[in-house]
This record gives C-alpha cells, sequence and structure tokens, in this order.
C-alpha cells in the first residue's frame, strides 16, 4: 500500500459543504487592516482550505478551522493572534487537519486569549439575557484591559484576584462583587466547553459583604431634588423626576417609547421584551406625569423619548447624578432608591395596600408571600392608578410646599 502524502491526506477532508474558496492569501498586514463589524465574521486563508481569522466585534482576532469529522461539520479554534503567530497557526491547522482525519485529535480545544473566548461566551450564551449590557460593560471596563491578552489557560486565581481587588480598593465593592460573579459565571461555561481544565475562578472570596440598602428620602430630599431635577431639564432631568412619578426602573424610564405611551387613556405600556423581569406592565400615569411629558418635544421619526442622536437612549448616568447631587445639596443615594421612597410613602402616607405597591412596582415576588400571593394574581389596575394619581398630588404638594 503507497505511503499517503500530505496532500493526499488533506484533500479529502475538504468538500463542497466547506467556506467557498478564498482568492485572499493571508499576510500579518492583511490580518492587522481587519476591522470589527456589528457581527464576527471570518476570513479564509486561499492556500490552505478551512484555515482563517474570525474577527470579534471587539476587534479580537482568533485563528480557526473549519473541516469535517467523521461526515460533521467541525470547528476548531486555534488560539488568538497576535498571541500564536500566522506561522504556527497555519502549522497549527495542518496537524489538527491530520490529527481529525487519522481519528487522533485531542477532544480539548486549543487555548485561546481570553478575550476572545469571551467573545465565543457572549455569542453563545450572554447576547440574548437581558442583564447582557451590565456584563458586558463590567467586563470591558474592569476585565479586558488586565487580561484581555492573556492565554486563557495560563490565567491564575491570583490573576483574578488582583482584578477585582483593583476594584475594591477604589471604594465601588458592590461593582467588585458583581465583576467577580461575571467571572466566575464566564469561567463555569469555558469550564463546560472544554477551553479550560478547571475554573481559576472557583472558591473566589468575595472582596466585601453587601449591605442591603434601606435609603428612604425625606418630605424634604424629594423637595430639593425635584427643584434641582426641575433646573437640570431635559433630558436627565426629567428623567429623574419621572422616575419619582411612576416609581418605575431607570433603564425602562430612560429607554421610554412614545410608542409605548397611550396618553388618552394615560398609561405607559412597558413590552416584556424591555421589562427587567420579562413582564409586561401597565404603568397608569398621573396628571403630573402627563405634564411633564407633555413638555418634552416629538421629533419626526425618533421613538426613543429620551434621545440626544434620535438612534439610542441617553446614557451617563453617573455625571448627571453628580451635577443633581451638588445642585440639591443631597448626597449618599442612588437613581433606585426613588422606587423604595416612593413605595414607602405609598405604604405609610397613602395607605395603598403592599399588593398593590408591589404591582406598581412590577415585582415577581413581593411583600405578598404563601397562601396570600396565591389569592392575590390579579392585576389591581383600577387601585393602582388611585394610587398613582394620590402619588402625583402628593409629590406636587411636597413641591409645592415651603418644605
Amino acid at each position: 500500500m503507497p505511503l499517503r502524502t500530505s496532500a493526499s491526506i488533506l484533500a479529502p477532508i475538504w468538500n463542497p459543504e466547506m467556506p467557498k474558496l478564498s482568492t485572499v492569501r493571508l499576510t500579518d498586514a492583511l490580518i492587522r487592516s481587519l476591522k470589527p463589524k456589528d457581527q464576527r465574521y471570518d476570513v479564509y486563508d486561499a492556500s490552505q482550505p478551512g484555515f482563517g481569522v474570525r474577527v470579534a466585534t471587539s476587534g479580537a482576532l482568533s485563528w480557526v478551522l473549519l473541516t469535517r469529522e467523521g461526515g460533521r461539520r467541525k470547528r476548531v479554534t486555534l488560539g488568538g493572534y497576535p498571541a500564536m503567530s500566522l506561522s504556527k497557526a497555519r502549522e497549527a491547522a495542518r496537524v489538527a487537519l491530520s490529527e481529525i482525519h487519522e481519528g487522533t485529535f485531542s477532544r480539548k480545544k486549543a487555548s485561546m486569549t481570553f478575550e476572545a473566548a469571551v467573545e465565543e461566551w457572549y455569542a453563545r450564551e450572554q447576547r440574548a439575557r437581558k442583564s447582557f449590557w451590565q456584563v458586558e460593560q463590567a467586563i470591558r471596563l474592569h476585565v479586558l484591559p488586565f487580561l484581555g491578552r492573556h492565554q486563557l489557560d495560563q490565567i491564575t486565581k491570583a490573576d483574578l484576584m488582583r482584578v477585582i481587588d483593583r476594584i475594591a480598593d477604589r471604594g465601588k465593592l458592590t461593582q467588585a462583587n458583581r465583576v467577580r460573579a461575571f467571572i466566575t459565571r464566564f469561567f463555569n461555561w469555558a469550564t463546560e466547553r472544554d477551553l479550560v481544565a478547571a475554573s481559576p475562578a472557583a472558591a473566589l472570596p468575595k472582596p466585601a459583604t453587601e449591605v442591603s440598602r434601606d435609603r428612604i428620602l425625606s418630605r424634604e430630599e424629594l423637595h430639593s431634588v425635584w427643584k434641582a431635577a426641575e433646573q437640570m431639564g431635559f433630558p436627565f432631568g426629567r428623567i429623574v423626576q419621572l422616575l419619582l412619578l411612576t416609581a418605575q426602573r431607570r433603564d425602562e424610564v430612560a429607554g421610554m417609547r412614545w410608542s409605548e405611551l397611550d396618553i388618552d387613556r394615560a398609561r405607559w405600556i412597558i413590552s416584556r421584551e424591555r421589562a427587567k423581569n420579562g413582564k409586561a406592565h401597565v404603568v397608569h400615569l398621573s396628571p403630573q406625569a402627563l405634564a411633564l411629558l407633555s413638555k418634552i418635544p416629538r421629533r419626526d421619526g425618533v421613538d426613543l423619548v429620551f434621545t440626544t442622536t434620535g438612534r439610542s437612549a441617553v446614557s451617563g448616568f453617573s455625571k448627571a447624578k453628580v451635577a443633581l447631587d451638588a445642585r440639591s445639596h443631597v448626597s449618599d443615594w442612588r437613581l433606585h432608591d426613588l422606587r423604595r421612597t416612593t413605595a414607602t410613602f405609598m405604604a405609610d402616607d397613602l395607605r395603598i395596600a403592599p399588593v398593590v405597591v408591589d404591582r406598581i412596582l412590577n415585582h415577581v415576588s413581593g411583600t405578598v408571600r404563601g397562601v396570600a400571593a396565591i389569592y392575590q394574581r390579579g392585576e389591581h389596575l383600577a387601585d393602582r392608578e388611585a394610587a398613582l394619581i394620590a402619588w402625583g398630588q402628593l409629590v406636587e404638594d411636597l413641591v409645592n410646599s415651603n418644605k
């Protein structure tokens, strides 16, 4: 039986179901010129069928090999660029093809960079989640600058602790805990995918024990915050005022659409796709909320209520909050505390039933529990409308008072 040449080994692996043959030969200059797009994409090599480079939306580059094994399509990630050079990636692709043909290819994937692995995690598991923007922002700001180019299987627990400690040392303990949770979630996924043999995030200690917040703004503080927000105007001032009048979440208010508003019926419908808990929600608009919305000019062809670009909802809440604190002279509070403050005033001053307050806040599991919760699954729309109208009047009286 004649010996097979490398060409005879590789030829049977290629078939018409593979990517179209490229006319471009990969070079370092070409690879460095590749720019990220809205979606990741692959560029294949003309001289080595199935071998190419994947460009992630972040700009991260990783070597890929597309072939078949046992009649089934197979994609192998060989490593990241520039950690793995073009010449080494070509050789790794040739070795992998030979091993796949002979049935000796290792099931364990070759190492890739942390950034490339994170991009795959986003695409396969995270991007469809409502919390994706939080995860992506935290990883981009706090992790990628330090670990992005590291080989995934070379990252240690000590490396991760240094990342978390940097955040905690700046006094951002809650953020440090969040990053720890995201890193742990990622490495659990990477372990399941056999990208790493064991998770370096296993038993990663918390940088701090979080204390549940119970901050409630007083009448005097609400008066000051409202007046300061009035001075700030559109967009952030109006957002803060609507946060108080509606008791909804910051991103739900900031992302409000004109198409969600039924002004004639004084209702705002938050779709399940936008609601944090995935449950569509009806928010009744008090006369005070309607008056605020009437002051906001509507731009032709733009559905977003709070936008400066016409394409995306406003951001930059951290700077706006600093400006609001400076104007109001009220400190040590967060925008989310307005929900707790509203709920407290509704219960204590307006005597609104807890189940109605829970429905207004769109809580999946609220203060009503056990058997009582089973029999109180109604939406209580009429009671919610009356509660928000009463709350709007209380806010108006509070604002017009002399503190």
